[in-house]
């Protein structure tokens, strides 16, 4: 951990840079991807490889780390061989990025929709949601993150109640959330609500991730205009998905454009960079090298 905590670094003026994706740069690494498991199979089953991703985000300047903890709820493992180890595979978790930050780093403790974050239809009843979350918050802490992520954030229903969860254990947190083309969550909701329910628990700051980068400029200003005092950030994809669920490139798999649109970003007042799906170190060194650069 950083000699200063995250909250008081975000008092200061200047960017600060996050990481890019775990779970397509795994891909692009020849670990396969499926199906419950996702991204948690490999604290288990391709450690060095998570490890050599998360060092070479820390060599590409990133200031913060976000932990492979994005599919380590019990729900996420209960059809895998570690259906009994979601708190060990997230503490795992953690310790590989940990190593990898060397000290360094801050450690953003990731924590995803308890569902599919394309189908806010299947989100879990309130009951649900409060306890799973509330284990993962416990599982997090207990591992040492330096902040809770809630990330990917799709319904105002789960992202309320995982405000409320991080309010309650008194440690800094975020909340991302993933829109539209229409700028609205997936769920249809607006994104204005959206701030609004998580506003009153105190988040250090509201990011959204996980959509094309034209689309994030827009809903930056949708944020602000909603809590105009509230610390931005963003973290987008190199692509968006078709309405026909597959995965369609666009110019932001290209690190130097993806840079310029962050540059808009940051002359916006976000302070928080970073990338999702399809982004990797090169991006996040240009990012570096450009953005970072006041």
């Amino acid at each position: 951990m950083p000699d200063q905590l995250i909250h008081d670094r975000l008092q200061e003026k200047s960017i600060i840079l996050m990481d890019g994706a775990t779970g397509t740069e795994l891909q692009r690494r020849g670990f396969e991807l499926q199906s419950p498991g996702w991204s948690a199979t490999a604290i288990r089953e391709a450690p060095e490889i998570l490890l050599s991703i998360h060092h070479n985000y820390v060599a590409a300047g990133a200031e913060i780390l976000t932990t492979n903890t994005f599919r380590t709820h019990s729900r996420n493992l209960k059809e895998t061989s570690w259906a009994n180890d979601a708190r060990q595979l997230t503490i795992d978790a953690v310790e590989i990025a940990r190593q990898a930050s060397n000290g360094l780093t801050y450690l953003a403790g990731s924590i995803a929709p308890l569902e599919d974050c394309y189908s806010p239809e299947l989100t879990p009843s309130e009951s649900e949601l409060e306890a799973e979350h509330a284990l993962m918050v416990e599982n997090l802490l207990a591992a040492g993150v330096d902040f809770l992520l809630c990330e990917t954030q799709i319904t105002i229903r789960e992202a309320s109640i995982l405000a409320k969860l991080c309010q309650r254990s008194r440690e800094p947190f975020m909340i991302s959330f993933t829109c539209g083309r229409d700028g609205k969550l997936l769920s249809g909701e607006s994104l204005a609500e959206a701030v609004k329910s998580v506003m009153y628990f105190g988040p250090e700051a509201i990011l959204v991730n996980c959509i094309p980068i034209d689309e994030v400029l827009p809903a930056l200003q949708k944020i602000h205009k909603t809590a105009p005092e509230m610390v931005l950030g963003a973290q987008a994809n190199t692509g968006r998905m078709g309405s026909d669920g597959t995965w369609e490139s666009t110019e932001g798999e290209y690190p130097a454009v993806y840079a310029e649109f962050a540059m808009t970003w940051k002359e916006f007042g976000a302070r928080l960079i970073g990338g999702c799906c399809g982004t990797g170190s090169r991006h996040i060194k240009f990012l570096s090298e450009t953005v970072c650069v006041d």
